[in-house]
């Protein structure tokens, strides 16, 4: 109601003529305003009112009072040009890159790994996902083992890298690796190959689990045999879950050709044929648990492989992959796939093994392949002329990943997730 209109009620004119017209008509307009502001009975509907018009003009006063005074104001100063908000504005600040320690269970075990969120802009709730894989021989969450000096693992520098580039990424520690080896370790010692692509899926259902992760767009990233484990998993389900699989440094070989030819580039004698064959023997014997007692005519070197890779804590996993051919599961990937391959990765022959790979594509499956050209076995860069080349340089503190198989990994990626 405007405000002029309130004063002149509060103060009427009793010598004007037509004075009851006037109260009248303004007790009306109180009855409306009073009905209008809340004269209700609580539930929306308007409760009758019991006085008249008549009632109300019975209570006014005869006597005179002093004209009412004259009083102007702007519209802009009324009560209806005032908006009362409903409700508060929440402002949305972007958040920040995170990093969390997770666990999720595993069977009868509990998986810990790394989470990482990358940073977010306000709105933003699902998030491309990489899953990262380690390479077997007792690699944890980061990439690094027990067995290989440094704490500079490639693991932690590429979710790291691919926080940077907008990926919600997730890394793991293998059974009987990492911060948890004693909870994780068999108590039998024994770790079988069905464990590790145990790992794979319940590390996937548990990004699943989470709001942030967008269940359409998560892709794995698995090194070398990593790459085993995940093509068998492939293999085992019908439909595919994953938006694309990316193979880091994946060797083409069977565990008995990479051993075979580790041995073939260590023994440089004239009887290397014989010594090799000797290995092979035993090896095969020992899978048929028909091993000779004494002396298998093994040298120092070699009878200490032989002991490394029938040792209780990696069977019967190595006898399971000993002549797995991981070449033969590529084709049952239905995800697009990548491979790649550093040109001066020591332990996997790009040109070789990336023609075994292709050969083993079936037709019309999406696989590329890229091998940068001074990218090592674990992806970090390097040179023909580096002093010093193999395990003792992997973690090697102050190297870093290399620019172009990281550039080429993250191009894959966005490629195919819209980043």
């Amino acid at each position: 109601m405007d405000y002029l209109a309130v004063v002149s009620i509060l103060h009427p004119d009793l010598t004007c003529s037509g004075f009851r017209s006037v109260i009248a008509a303004s007790v009306s307009c109180l009855v409306l305003v009073a009905m209008a502001c809340g004269g209700g009975d609580g539930n929306g509907d308007i409760m009758p009112t019991t006085a008249s018009v008549e009632d109300v003009l019975s209570t006014v006063t005869a006597e005179p009072v002093e004209p009412a005074p004259v009083i102007t104001q702007t519209p802009a100063a009324t009560a209806s040009a005032i908006l009362v908000p409903t409700s508060t504005a929440i402002v949305r600040e972007p958040t920040g890159p995170t990093s969390t320690d997770v666990r999720w269970s595993n069977g009868d075990l509990f998986v810990g790994g790394t989470l990482t969120v990358p940073a977010r802009d306000p709105g933003v709730t699902r998030i491309p996902t990489v899953l990262l894989i380690a390479d077997g021989g007792g690699a944890d969450r980061d990439w690094l083992s027990t067995s290989i000096p440094g704490i500079n693992g490639s693991g932690r520098l590429l979710a790291s890298a691919l926080t940077d580039a907008g990926y919600l990424t997730l890394r793991y520690d293998r059974r009987g690796t990492g911060r948890r080896i004693g909870e994780t370790t068999p108590p039998n010692g024994e770790n079988r190959l069905s464990d590790s692509v145990d790992e794979v899926s319940s590390a996937l259902q548990f990004l699943k689990s989470r709001p942030e992760v967008d269940p359409e767009r998560i892709y794995v990233v698995a090194h070398d045999e990593g790459a085993l484990h995940v093509l068998l998993r492939e293999a085992q389900i019908v439909d595919s879950d994953l938006a694309g699989i990316a193979l880091l440094a994946p060797s083409a070989l069977t565990l008995r050709q990479q051993v075979l030819r580790r041995l073939g580039e260590l023994v440089i004698q004239p009887e290397d044929e014989l010594t090799l064959a000797r290995f092979d023997a035993a090896m095969a014997f020992f899978m048929e648990d028909a091993l000779p007692e004494g002396d298998l005519g093994l040298s120092p070197s070699m009878q200490g492989l032989f002991e490394n890779l029938t040792h209780p804590s990696k069977l019967p996993y190595n006898i399971e992959i000993w002549n797995l051919d991981v070449v033969s599961l590529l084709p049952d990937a239905d995800p697009p796939v990548l491979i790649l391959i550093g040109q001066l990765d020591t332990e996997v022959d790009w040109s070789f093994e990336g023609q075994m790979w292709g050969d083993a594509a079936s037709d019309g499956q999406e696989v590329e392949f890229v091998y940068p050209l001074n990218a090592d076995h674990v992806l970090k860069s390097t040179s023909p002329d580096a002093d010093e080349t193999g395990f003792s340089t992997y973690n090697t503190f102050g190297r870093t990943l290399d620019g172009e198989a990281l550039a080429e990994l993250i191009d894959w990626l966005n490629g195919r997730s819209g980043l």
